[in-house]
This record gives structure tokens, sequence and C-alpha cells, in this order.
């Protein structure tokens, strides 16, 4: 009988129990934090941090199985040093990509995912839904992230924000229940698929064709909430330091939690579109309440990058406590930047970091979502871009081996790539056992961007390469294990009147966890070791309060 090999990248990634050599299941060791299987990782030796290792790792990368013999019962694999060769023969390229699978002697555990976006085909009728999940079957992905939420508007039942333009001639029509009905059919064979909600949070554009629509848009209702340059203009994109505009998202991911029994919700554009952002009247008199700096800061005052960069840290983690309320088994997941080169001493030096302000290394560190979906789009022909690529995916895995269980991916910029290079790009993260999420459905190579529409979705050559040449054995999805025996404790703190305190101190009596209230008044504790706690608010009502926290669940705070 063959014996399965275990691969223990997967099982770092996603924390599952790794496969001995004798076919039994043991719990991978932990050491230093990592869950390491049976196999040696390379990445330990990554972790030493010199030049010279890295420079090791990538030549250890390069190795393929090239034969696999059987002896004594078990399965041997031997390999030879077979990096891609450098070279610009596009179609020799190709030809190699297409016909060397990926060997997948062991069960595996990972992430394979696909952006579907509401601008193109896949979630405008069921005929298009159909044929994306028949798509996604043949690439053996294993997850679909459906955008429902973009400009404001709803491919999903709201009574809270307009109806999508695009299916508003379809009244009866329910985009996000028709999807999860066909990704879950298992009939005749079929393997199942996991849909996240994808949510475009704070971008809404001008709203131009919601203008006449019921429930009416943001930008007729609530101009403003919307964020400004340091000049004072105004930009079409929400305000994220403005408590309101964070109340109305989440009352819409809460909504689309409520009815739909969704695998994961997704976050794209948490964050600003350049650090010129965020002047809004109303945030930045709670910057200037808050630090006591009176003007408008220029965008790189440090003081002001903060406060900014913490509503949206803010929003990210009042996020994850609704999607654990109401669906503990559902993923949350971040769409992360990747601007310029991955960070090589912290990740604060990043463009991500700096520019958009967004902290998405930290979150994943400190548990505040469970998985990172890396928007690593680079383009692999540009030579500075093909080094940022392999970069920010060796940042990845250091990533993933300081977050305790949550999952990191890497985002395939398929819009922005030749099909060869896109399936190198995709060899890449095979080589470090990453999980993917491809850029997307709709344009998932160059040539189908460049296309009118005949390369495009379904239509794509690369959706049966994928099925034979990288993924010729189908994966299950990851599940949530890192909360499963740690507790959560939520609440909003308020003054005597029922209004919202922003910046309250919080702490749980006899501990050292403490923590501030947001804009909105919500506070959250974190990866608690279940039991009871009491609150410590002075001069509050929920001061002494008793909260029992039990294992994988969030203990809501009650005011009396």
């Amino acid at each position: 009988m063959k014996t399965k090999l275990n691969k223990p990248g997967y099982n770092r990634l996603v924390g599952d129990k790794a496969s001995s050599l004798n076919g039994s299941q043991e719990s991978a060791h932990r050491i230093g934090g990592r869950e390491i299987g049976i196999q040696k990782r390379m990445v330990l030796i990554k972790n030493v941090g010199s030049a010279l290792c890295r420079n090791f790792l990538k030549w250890v990368r390069g190795i393929k199985p090239v034969l696999q013999f059987n002896a004594l019962g078990f399965t041997v694999v031997a390999f030879t040093a077979c990096s891609m060769p450098e070279s610009n023969n596009t179609a020799a390229k190709e030809t190699l990509a297409e016909s060397t699978p990926v060997s997948t002697q062991f069960e595996k555990t990972e992430i394979r995912a696909v952006w579907v976006s509401v601008l193109a085909e896949g979630l405008k009728s069921p005929k298009e839904i159909q044929q994306l999940v028949e798509t996604a079957r043949l690439a053996n992905l294993n997850t679909i992230v459906a955008q429902v939420h973009r400009e404001g508007a709803a491919m999903f039942n709201s009574t809270i924000q307009p109806r999508h333009a695009s299916i508003v001639k379809r009244p009866g029509f329910d985009p996000l229940e028709t999807l999860l009905e066909e990704a879950r059919d298992t009939s005749d064979g079929k393997l199942p698929l996991k849909v996240h909600a994808w949510f475009n949070s704070f971008k809404i554009g001008g709203q131009k064709d919601y203008l006449e629509s019921t429930p009416k848009p943001i930008v007729l209702t609530h101009p403003e909430w919307h964020t400004r340059n340091r000049a004072g203009e105004i930009q079409y994109e929400l305000e994220q330091g403005h408590p309101e505009v964070q109340n109305r998202m989440i009352a819409v991911i809460e909504e689309c939690l409520k009815q739909y029994d969704v695998d994961g919700v997704n976050l794209d554009f948490v964050r600003y579109f350049g650090n010129d952002r965020g002047y809004n009247p109303l945030a930045l008199a709670r910057f200037q309440k808050e630090t006591g700096i009176l003007g408008r800061p220029e965008a790189e005052n440090m003081e002001w990058s903060d406060f900014r960069r913490k509503q949206i840290s803010n929003f990210v983690k009042r996020c994850a406590i609704s999607v654990w309320t109401y669906r503990p088994k559902a993923i949350l997941s971040v769409d992360a930047t990747g601007w310029g080169p991955a960070p090589v001493e912290s990740f604060s030096d990043t463009r991500p970091y700096r520019e958009a302000l967004q902290d998405w290394g930290n979150w994943s560190e400190k548990g505040w979502v469970d998985l990172v979906l890396r928007m690593g789009y680079k383009r692999e022909w540009v030579e500075d871009q093909k080094q940022e690529f392999r970069d920010w995916a060796d940042y990845t895995l250091e990533l993933i081996d300081r977050s305790e269980g949550r999952m990191v991916t890497i985002g395939i910029g398929g819009h922005f790539n030749p099909l060869a290079d896109t399936l190198e790009q995709y060899r890449e993260a095979i080589n470090r056992d990453l999980g993917t999420c491809l850029f997307s459905y709709d344009r998932p190579t160059k040539e189908a961007a460049d296309s009118e529409g005949s390369l495009r979705g379904h239509n794509s050559r690369i959706w049966p390469i994928l099925g034979k040449a990288i993924y010729p054995d189908p994966a299950k999805p990851p599940k949530v294990t890192w909360r499963k025996h740690l507790a959560f404790i939520a609440g909003f703190l308020k003054d005597e009147a029922g209004n919202p305190i922003d910046g309250g101190q919080i702490a749980l009596t006899n501990t050292d966890y403490k923590t501030k209230s947001d804009g909105a008044g919500f506070f959250a504790f974190y990866s608690l070791q279940p039991g009871q706690y009491q609150l410590s608010v002075p001069k509050n009502s929920l001061d002494g309060k008793q909260v029992e926290a039990s294992a994988g669940n969030v203990a809501w705070v009650r005011e009396n």
C-alpha cells in the first residue's frame, strides 16, 4: 500500500494534523510558535535572516520532483535541481508550465480561491453562476470570493443598500443565494466549494446608477460621510474615521450574515486611497480632541497617520467580532495591498503601511482576522516586479510563522500577466506551500484582459491547465482552528444618556488586558483564555460587570 507523505507547509498554513510516514495522524509539534510536521521545513533556515540563507532558499525552492518509484511499500520521490530556466521564450515556458504537473502524493488542505467581480460575467444570472461553479471545479479550486457589495449597492437582498445595477432588472433573482446552492451541490460526485462574501467597504464612487433607487444611495442621504483630501476637496470614498460610516458598513455585513450561511466575509478597500485622504471634518475633529493637535496636519504627520491607521484597524476588529458572533465557523479575510517592495526590517517601512495606512501584517499577528488574501499583483515580465513578487511571498511565509494559526495567501494578478507568467507565479506559490487567490475570474490572464470577451471568464484557457498542471488533485479548503480554544469579549461603552463614548478606557480586573472604545463606543478583547472576567470601567455602569467567556465564542457585555 502506498503511504501518503506529509507536506509540512500546508500544515503550518492551516493548523491541521500532519500525516505520518506510517499513515497515522499525529498532531504537529509546536516549535517557537510554529507547527512543524515530520519533515524539517526550510523556513527554519530562512528565519536565521542572513542573505546567504535567503539565497540558499531560492536555490532549494527550484527543486522539482522528477521520478517516483515504490520500494518496500513506501513512495519514494527523487529530486533534482531543475528550476525554470530564465527565458524570454513565452511559448517554451508555456509548454513546460502546461505539461509539468505538480506531484501530490498526499491529501492537501489549502486555499485555492478566485475573486469574482460584478463588473463582468460570473454573478449576474443563474447561467453565469452555473458556469462559474463548473469552471472553479474544472480548475480544482475550492473557494469563490464573490463580490456582493460594490459602490454602496448589494448583490443580495438588502433593506439598507440599493440593489446593484447589474441585477436590478431581475427582481426575483438572488445572486448570493443562487451561488451558495450551486457551490454546495454535491450530486453526481461534485465537490463542494466555499463561498466568501466580498465587500468593497468604503469605495462607493459617485453612485450615479442609484440616484432613483430605493433605498436611497449614501451619496444622497449622507454626503457628509465622504472623506476629503488636505485641500478640503470631497473624494468619492467613505470616511473610515467617521463612526456612522463604520456603523453603516457593519450593519450591511451583519444583514448579510444573518440571512446567508456564507463560509466567509472578505473585506476589500479597508484602507485609504493615499495618505492625503482622511480630512473629513468629523474625523479631523476627533483627531484634534484625542491628540490636542490643532489645524490640518500634513499627510505624513506621524500622529495623524497613526490615528487614521487606527480607524481602519478598529473597523477590521469590529468586523471580526460580527462574523465570529453570527457565523463562528466562517472566515474573516482582508484584501491586503502589496505596493512596492516587501519589508526588509519592518512592515512599517512598506508603502501599504505608509501610504494605504493598512496595517495588515499586524492584523494577522494580533488575531484580528482569520485570513489575509494578499494582493500580490506583480508583472512577471518586469524584472523588479518579478523579484518583488518573490520577496513578498517570502515575507508571507515569515508572517504565517508569527501568526499562530492565522492564514496568509498570495494573490496572483492574472490580469497583469500572460498565461505562461501567471502559471509561473502559481508555481512560485506552490514551491512555498502557499495558498492562492487569483484576480480575477473575468481576467485570469493578460490575454483575457486584452481581449473583448472571447478569452474572458469561463472561456479562458487557464482553467483546464490549472486543473491539470498546477492543481491536478482536489484540496480541502482550510478550517479555522486557532479560535477554537480561545474566547472573546465585546460590547459598547455609553454614557448615562446612551451616547457612545469615544476613547473610553476598559480593562479586565486582575489581568493585563485593557483597551479603548472606538468612535461608536465599541470595544473588544481578543484571544482570551476561557473563564469569568470582570470589567473595570470607572464611573460607568459597566464597572464591575461579570462576563463568562467560553471557548470559541464571543461573549457580549449587556447593560443591566
